[in-house]
């Protein structure tokens, strides 16, 4: 009775996920409030706690910080600015050079926003969304792929297929043992070197029933048939390993 339990509570869970506001507007309104923030306030610091700001960008202040602890740093270029604050996105249809669908529009100015990519594995805990559905317990991604991950689980249990992962998000140094033990031989599966993995930016999941999943496992077959629909897309060479391009 307590899987019946479970998948109802998914299937509950997916529903209320429909009736509430999409990721893309709960994502709109963190932006909003922290633009209308630093509008309110004198952007820039001083003396020896100023922080360097990337070309081309905008500081955010402190207040602007402390509204949306999920979107720091610096704000991206002009026209993702104006794009977010109109709502506007769009899903590319070509790839990108890793050969997997490009990241929507509204995902990359979610990571431009908060600087995701050059703070690889060195995301904070308040950055990050607990998930369901960790072998070990315990998993992290970032929001808006957290709020996919849910969907996609809710949808996946509705149809008797329970997705797991073993692996979410990678601190920097979880990511370095795992590199450093891939060049000694201790692990067959590729491992990127710390920085580049999507494992760092909290955008991957590695999915496993008890061994990492394949061509033949149902929740592959449920994957490749669905999973697209929810942002989520494999890579070539790893069947287990999917990750987050947006909706």
């Amino acid at each position: 009775m307590s899987g019946i339990n479970e998948i109802q509570s998914r299937i509950q869970t997916i529903q209320n996920r429909v009736s509430s506001p999409p990721a893309s507007g709960r994502f709109n309104a963190v932006f909003a409030q922290q633009m209308a923030a630093a509008a309110a306030s004198p952007t820039g610091t001083s003396g020896a706690d100023a922080d360097p700001v990337p070309d081309g960008a905008t500081m955010v202040t402190p207040q602007a910080q402390a509204a949306t602890p999920t979107a720091r740093a610096a704000l991206g270029s002009t026209s993702v600015t104006l794009g977010m604050m109109l709502g506007i996105s769009a899903m590319p249809t070509v790839a990108d050079r890793s050969g997997t669908v490009a990241r929507s529009d509204e995902l990359a100015s979610f990571l431009q926003v908060g600087n995701i990519e050059a703070r690889n594995g060195r995301l904070a805990t308040t950055e990050l969304t607990a998930v369901t559905g960790a072998w070990n317990g315990t998993g992290y991604l970032l929001p808006p792929a957290a709020d996919a991950w849910e969907e996609m689980r809710a949808a996946a249990a509705a149809d008797g297929v329970d997705l797991q992962a073993i692996d979410t998000y990678r601190s920097y140094e979880v990511q370095e043992g795992a590199y450093q033990a891939h060049l000694r031989g201790e692990k067959a599966a590729n491992v990127l070197p710390p920085g580049e993995s999507e494992h760092g930016n909290g955008l991957a999941v590695d999915i496993t029933n008890g061994h990492l999943v394949g061509v033949g496992d149902r929740e592959y077959t449920w994957l490749r048939t669905h999973a697209a629909q929810y942002g989520w897309f494999p890579i070539s060479n790893e069947s287990w390993h999917w990750e987050f391009r947006g909706v």
